[in-house]
């Protein structure tokens, strides 16, 4: 193993359901699974390189992941596995696989790294000053993997939760679905690194992994415009860069916020949003919504659009909310 040579990644099997994941690996290791591309990250003291899956060179592309590798990675020498996603640091919300891929390209870097900023989540340590790690179990990996990433926004380690209960490792499907993500891959706690292979120490956990789940037929919700957040960056000419919606409780009478939006419109549409509520703004939470977030403009209840989720998933947002 040699640092700035790329190593084939490690793949996935898939099970269809949390109760044949315990069943099969008793004690998993559960990450989220994001929905980016993988970059492998070598570094050598100053000099740092990307990877793609596919081994070919991606380092120019991604000038925010070399710039937080070089701080953050306490080794002289290291290969880390990643995954990349685009984030909305305004909503809060990982970005759609359709934005995310638009980053990699060789022309305009610069200025779609502004537009759609990216984090890389690493999940696996293979290599570190000078040995080689991936003869080790996992739960090890994933110690020395905290030890050497530190703490900061461009790279975020990704250190999964164990679980060996199937309705742990459900409710942990359910909140990673919520999020905007495609849902867990779990791992056997005492798996070494296989570069290259496809077994069931790696298992994909996905929302269809077993059919529509009860509630998730895809269907459109409609949700009322509570407020909403300034944007950063590109849509800060937009005024309105997320989205605080909600439900009306017709039992108590009130407006209950589900979630931000920040992905599914236009940049015509964004800038339509300040135009349609300009005379929907009031200084202070309308008497009627009950909400634990405070967007940086309330706005009265009366403007309803329709969101593209499943029931299951609005429900979820909701429970994310109001932990919060």
């Amino acid at each position: 193993m040699t640092v700035g040579r790329p190593i084939r990644s490690e793949l996935a099997e898939r099970l269809p359901s949390p109760e044949k994941v315990i069943e099969k690996m008793v004690r998993v290791n559960a990450q989220k699974k994001l929905d980016g591309f993988r970059v492998q990250v070598h570094k050598d003291g100053e000099n740092i390189r990307l990877f793609s899956r596919n081994l070919e060179e991606t380092t120019p592309m991604f000038p925010e992941i070399v710039a937080s590798a070089k701080k953050q990675i306490k080794a002289k020498t290291a290969i880390l596995d990643c995954e990349a996603i685009g984030f909305n640091p305004v909503s809060e919300e990982f970005l759609p696989f359709q934005e995310t891929t638009t980053r990699r390209r060789k022309y305009g870097i610069e200025e779609l790294a502004k537009k759609i900023p990216l984090k890389a989540f690493c999940f696996d340590i293979l290599y570190k000053d000078g040995k080689s790690l991936i003869d080790l179990p996992l739960a090890k990996r994933l110690a020395e993997l905290e030890k050497t990433v530190a703490k900061n926004d461009g790279l975020v380690v990704e250190q999964g939760e164990m679980v060996d209960d199937p309705k742990k490792l459900q409710t942990l499907l359910d909140d990673a679905i919520s999020n905007g993500l495609e849902g867990l891959v779990v791992k056997r706690l005492d798996s070494k690194y296989e570069a290259g292979a496809r077994n069931f120490n790696w298992v994909k956990l996905k929302r269809h992994s077993a059919g529509p789940p009860a509630g998730g037929l895809q269907d459109t919700v409609d949700c009322v415009i509570l407020g909403y957040i300034f944007g950063k960056g590109k849509r800060s000419a937009f005024g309105a860069g997320a989205l605080l919606v909600g439900v009306y409780d017709d039992k108590k009478d009130e407006f209950v916020t589900v979630s931000k939006i920040g992905t599914g419109l236009t940049d015509e549409e964004w800038k339509s949003i300040e135009v349609k509520s300009k005379n929907l703004k009031v200084k202070n939470k309308p008497a009627r919504v009950n909400s634990k977030i405070t967007p940086s403009v309330w706005v009265e209840p009366k403007i309803v659009i329709e969101v593209l989720t499943t029931l299951k998933e609005l429900m979820e947002m909701y429970k994310q909310q109001f932990k919060k």
